[in-house]
């Protein structure tokens, strides 16, 4: 997937500098050209595919590492025990509903649930603004947006016969993260490498916010809320939930590199790499096995993202 998409970038970016240096409008746009470098701002809107980190996406894998586990559904509840016993008698009728259940990942397969979960190939948006201090250099400060998702599967173990090769009764897990970046950089266009081709790049600081939209585990056609919306009461039917927030501030580093392809004096289209170093606070609480376990660290995310961006040239009346 991600070979496609990079595949189609450096087609648009190719077919954008055809253009360019064969319209009639790019023709005209030189070295002496300070538009680009003199004072003044440059606005953009950006949009492409974000990369999360993996050891973040294991907060979603229901193990009891995380301060959101399956513990909570499976063990914590009497009633939902039940009712879970009763969902897998029903799907697996060989299995008893009065089973005692756990769950672990099977020794005989990594296929059937891997501890190590990696977040999907999801969307990102951008907007952004750059003051143009003097000479190429810049300040940035841009807003990033990504909702990112994993899923997974994993065993129930249950009492079976010595040999028994029957079936075993699965587990999904589903999550679902909101996450927005606010990055502060200092940036550097150089300006005479080539009159329509532009590199640049920027360095700065970043402020993050995590939310975590959904952490579900599904059992048969039962779908279970790991959040905890009950606030550590035992659910009984009926009973009304919390409206829980899991997720917060956090803060890194961010970068991106790129190259402003000028379509006109005003616009430009900016293939762009984007990273970030960033510490959240969506990590696994409690100590574990060195592989499983995440901690509170700072991991690298990327991003690959098209930008359009308008300097102030585009919004003048003298145009």
């Amino acid at each position: 997937m991600m070979k496609k998409i990079i595949s189609i970038l450096l087609f648009v970016c190719v077919a954008v500098v055809s253009f360019a240096q064969n319209g009639p409008t790019v023709t005209r746009v030189r070295y002496s050209d300070t538009t680009w470098h003199d004072k003044g701002f440059d606005l953009y809107i950006g949009a492409g595919m974000f990369i999360g980190n993996k050891y973040n996406a294991n907060y979603y894998n229901g193990s009891n590492l995380n301060e959101c586990g399956l513990d909570y559904v499976l063990y914590n509840n009497t009633y939902w025990y039940r009712e879970i016993q009763q969902e897998v008698s029903r799907l697996y009728p060989y299995i008893s509903n009065e089973a005692e259940l756990t769950f672990q990942l099977d020794p005989a397969s990594n296929s059937d649930f891997n501890w190590n979960l990696h977040y999907k190939l999801n969307v990102m948006v951008a907007l952004g603004a750059r003051y143009k201090i003097r000479d190429g250099w810049g300040i940035s400060l841009s807003y990033s947006f990504s909702r990112l998702t994993t899923s997974a599967s994993m065993l129930l173990t249950t009492p079976s016969p010595s040999g028994n090769q029957r079936e075993r009764p699965v587990v999904e897990f589903h999550g679902k993260e909101d996450r927005s970046m606010f990055d502060l950089s200092m940036s550097y266009i150089f300006n005479k490498v080539h009159p329509v081709v532009k590199p640049f790049v920027e360095l700065g600081v970043q402020f993050n916010y995590a939310k975590v939209k959904l952490l579900d585990a599904i059992i048969g056609e039962k779908h279970y809320n790991m959040m905890d919306p009950y606030m550590g009461e035992s659910y009984y039917p009926g009973m009304q939930g919390y409206d829980v927030v899991y997720g917060g501030s956090g803060f890194g580093f961010s970068g991106s590199a790129g190259l402003k392809i000028v379509v006109a004096k005003g616009v430009s289209i900016d293939p762009t790499f984007y990273f970030a170093l960033q510490r959240l606070a969506i990590y696994q609480t409690k100590n574990g096995p060195e592989q499983y376990q995440t901690g509170n660290r700072f991991t690298p995310n990327y991003g690959v993202l098209v930008r359009v961006t308008m300097n102030d040239f585009f919004f003048s009346k003298n145009k």
